[in-house]
């Protein structure tokens, strides 16, 4: 939101007055990153920005790149022009260091090569001003903090060093590493962090230990690196690396699209530098090479992926605006021959798992991996040859106190985009084959790969061989502690919401977990204000209520009642992270059974999962209603499910939104202020399912302003004037201020007081009538609607009932493309709660 708030944190309190002094980031480096880094910030921030780079084509094009951004942003009417402006005039592009001297903030992100870096390094330190500096960033994907940080000189830089690691594409990739090291203040780690998360709205993986390449990056280097030792064709490419399609996408083609070098040298990084316990260090040592001859030949030639002059790497791709893959690189001839596909006779578990996803409606889910990792054909024993070392080593990293579970299970799902996380997996498998099973399934990988030497390393289990020598793997360990999951599940979806604590759990001899959230931020009350935060932070997605988000928040809630019940807790207020707070509703993603693919269209829920989006939310949504903790909301724009969710708070505090609206009339985008509750539903066909139309009628709007929200929506002011919303504010930190504050205030409240005002309010509104007549009582009057409002979700997405459903949401699920238009008859003369006339009546 362009400034940073500690929501009662004392702990980050000078982070977060330090990161709101901001005013100037220089980046070093105009290359791929480096641009979308400043077009992340430009968006992001209101800091000025200086581009260096010593090669003035690359701040050419990093200029052109920015210009044209802007243009485009100019021309979808997301910015007007003189926002367009203001947004170039904040950037300078120099090649002379001497421009550092006014940053607050020096983020490297050039080569990863060590003697260049040095060389920049030294520049910086003769160029910036120490005591206006804040901190000196680099975006380095496999040196480790204390590598680059002694390049400095000064102690005062070093001090103010931290690795700070974004994943391509910048301003779309939500995750990023923040890393401390040896040398930098906690301080300043905790304004990386603060920095990171707030202002770059990003998902922080902070770790306090160095590590080469974070989580991710060395993951992401063994995915082909693994591979690429065992190629010879370039039929291999797209068959073997077709493993880790069943995860995300093959890393060769992902390699093609980001450019091989940061992958070459990382590599060549990693085989010098990774330490003698690494499980993966022989990815990058085999007869004195970093890689494999084929790879350094097609660097040598410039084809370094699609971005090349030759638009060629490990694949040939098209000349379009978005280059395709046309061919594929066969290392045995020199030459591109066509892709192909992946032999289903010899992968057939690949076809398999994923016959057994459409059945059941789901997408590269944890049980598909299961079966390929257990299967006899070239699919099972590819997974179990390739994927299974990279399991051990992430667990490695558990044990060796790198990482906890929960990061490096956010670092696979967030960074490399998997649908399972890494530690789902290994969770997936323990739970079909238990822990022992899952022991002897590596160790059957081991024999299947006997002949080689480094794979049998990489498989060990017991610390007999290899650079885990004398170190017994986590696993074998596990099985004494008796655990069997290394993630705490939810109550609704089973989807992640905590993380082994695996300290904890060897000093009790027994399982120990604790909140993990990938979605959700939530800050404990502090003894003094007893007021506790609950942040939706995924602004990259809107902050959408799916099933993740459900399970977390549920979870997240139940902790607060602990803290209430203990009287640690008075108040929460809720809010979402990202530039003007949006809170996007119900997942659009998850009203289409399975993956959405055009030529298929929409294909149904079953009525039973529909009632349950449906049934699941309202249930928490009526605990938290319900419950003596006073609630408080500050949110933006708030669409579907996410304005549904605040009708269920104490209070809504709103902050106004502006921007460009289509006028149908004028056929016009016209600028101005824009609506903050928004009930779109009838336009997709569908039914607000997590309640709205009760809560409105209960929080007292009458019919004329509900068919407004439903028909034309409210801005911020014309909710505060029908008394929806109970302030307004212009500044997104003012609100969090006075939202904090009026939260402070509600918390001194008497708890027994506060719990009864909740129970008369329930029996004075829905129950009201029925409880008069004696039939029930409020409560039951209550869950009767709940469950009528269920069940109409659940008929509201079967074609069968709504014949509209399958064209309402193709303008949600298909964003790229362009719906039918609606047929409006309807055929059988009835739509719920009317039947037209017939002749005879």
């Amino acid at each position: 939101m362009k400034r940073a708030f500690a929501f009662g944190d004392k702990t980050i309190e000078p982070a977060v007055r330090r990161v709101n002094d901001v005013r100037c980031v220089a980046l070093i480096g105009s290359g791929t990153m480096g641009q979308g880094i400043a077009l992340d910030l430009l968006v992001k921030t209101d800091c000025r920005l200086i581009l260096l780079d010593v090669a003035a084509e690359a701040l050419q094009r990093a200029a052109a790149r920015i210009a044209e951004h802007v243009a485009q942003q100019v021309r979808d009417r997301r910015i007007r022009p003189e926002d367009g402006e203001a947004l170039k005039a904040r950037v300078t592009c120099t090649q002379d260091y001497a421009a550092l001297k006014d940053a607050d903030i020096v983020w490297e992100v050039a080569t990863e090569r060590a003697e260049i870096k040095a060389k920049i390094f030294d520049a910086v330190e003769r160029a910036v001003d120490p005591d206006r500096l804040a901190a000196v960033f680099s975006n380095t994907s496999s040196h480790t903090t204390e590598e680059l940080a002694v390049l400095f000189k000064s102690e005062t830089l070093r001090e103010k060093f931290l690795t700070v690691h974004g994943y391509f594409p910048f301003d779309r990739n939500r995750l990023i590493d923040v890393m401390k090291g040896k040398f930098a203040s906690q301080e300043t780690f905790l304004f990386g962090i603060v920095f990171a998360d707030q202002l770059l709205e990003k998902a922080v993986v902070a770790l306090p230990v160095d590590h080469h390449g974070y989580i991710t990056d060395p993951l992401f280097q063994a995915m082909a690196a693994i591979i690429s030792w065992d190629v010879k064709t370039g039929r291999d490419i797209v068959q073997i690396g077709g493993l880790w399609e069943l995860f995300t996408a093959n890393p060769f083609l992902v390699l093609d699209q980001t450019g091989h070098m940061p992958y070459t040298e990382s590599s060549r990084h990693f085989g010098q530098a990774l330490p003698a316990h690494d499980r993966l260090r022989a990815l990058y040592q085999r007869d004195g090479k970093f890689y494999p001859e084929w790879i350094a030949g097609l660097e040598a030639r410039g084809h370094g992926g699609a971005a090349t002059a030759a638009r060629r790497g490990f694949y040939a791709w098209s000349e379009d605006a978005r280059p395709a893959p046309v061919g594929v690189f066969n290392p045995a001839s020199g030459a591109y021959e066509p892709v192909g596909e992946i032999s289903r006779q010899a992968f057939w578990s690949y076809y398999q798992a994923a016959e057994n996803d459409r059945r059941a409606g789901k997408v590269r889910s944890a049980a598909a991996l299961v079966h390929v990792a257990c299967a006899s054909d070239d699919g099972g024993r590819a997974f179990r040859r390739y994927a299974l070392p990279l399991c051990l080593y992430a667990l490695d990293m558990i044990q060796d106190g790198v990482a906890t579970a929960g990061q490096i299970n956010l670092s696979t799902r967030a960074g490399l985009r998997y649908k399972v996380g890494l530690i789902e997996l290994m969770d997936a498998l323990i739970a079909e084959l238990t822990l022992e099973g899952v022991i002897e399934l590596v160790r059957r990988a081991r024999d299947e790969n006997a002949e080689d030497p480094f794979l049998s390393e990489m498989l060990d289990l017991d610390g007999l061989a290899g650079p885990r020598k004398d170190r017994p793997h986590l696993l074998t360990e596990l099985a004494r502690l008796k655990v069997a999951r290394f993630l705490e599940y939810g109550r609704a979806y089973q989807t992640p919401v905590g993380e082994l604590d695996l300290a904890a759990s060897r000093e009790r001899k027994s399982p120990v977990y604790r909140a993990f959230y990938p979605d959700l931020k939530v800050v404990e009350p502090s003894t003094r204000d007893r007021v506790g935060a609950i942040v939706f932070n995924n602004p990259l997605r809107g902050n959408v209520f799916n099933r993740a988000v459900i399970d977390q928040l549920d979870h997240a809630w139940r902790r607060v009642l602990e803290l209430h019940r203990a009287g640690r807790c008075g108040a929460v207020l809720f809010t979402a992270a990202g530039t003007g707070m949006r809170m996007l509703g119900a997942d659009a993603r998850e009203f289409n059974r399975g993956w959405f693919e055009r030529p298929k269209g929409y294909v149904p829920l079953t009525e039973e999962e529909a009632a349950a989006s449906s049934r699941n939310a309202v249930r928490l949504f009526r605990t938290i209603q319900r419950s003596p903790v006073a609630t408080i909301g500050l949110f933006g724009e708030k669409w579907g499910g996410g304005a549904e969710f605040t009708y269920f708070l104490d209070l809504r505090y709103d902050v106004r939104a502006s921007g460009f609206s289509f006028d149908s009339l004028t056929r016009e985008s016209q600028w101005g202020p824009k609506n903050t509750y928004n009930q779109p539903e009838l336009d997709y066909a569908i039914l607000p399912g997590f309640g709205a139309v009760g809560e409105l009628k209960r929080l007292g709007l009458g019919d004329s302003i509900v068919f407004e929200m439903f028909d034309q929506g409210l801005t911020a002011d014309r909710a505060h004037q029908v008394g929806l919303s109970h302030a307004v504010f212009e500044d997104e930190l003012e609100g969090l201020r006075r939202a904090f504050e009026r939260a402070r205030l509600m918390a001194r409240d008497a708890p027994y007081s506060r719990a009864l005002l909740k129970k008369e309010l329930t029996r004075h509104t829905v129950g009201t009538a029925c409880e008069a007549c004696g039939q029930v009582t409020a409560d039951e009057a209550v869950a009767a609607a709940d469950s009528a409002l269920a069940k109409e979700t659940a008929e509201t997405f079967n074609p069968a009932k709504n014949p509209y459903i399958r064209t309402g949401l193709l303008s949600l699920l298909d964003r790229g493309g362009k719906a039918p238009p609606m047929d409006y008859a309807c055929s059988n003369g009835e739509l719920p709660g009317w039947q037209y006339p017939t002749e005879k009546s």
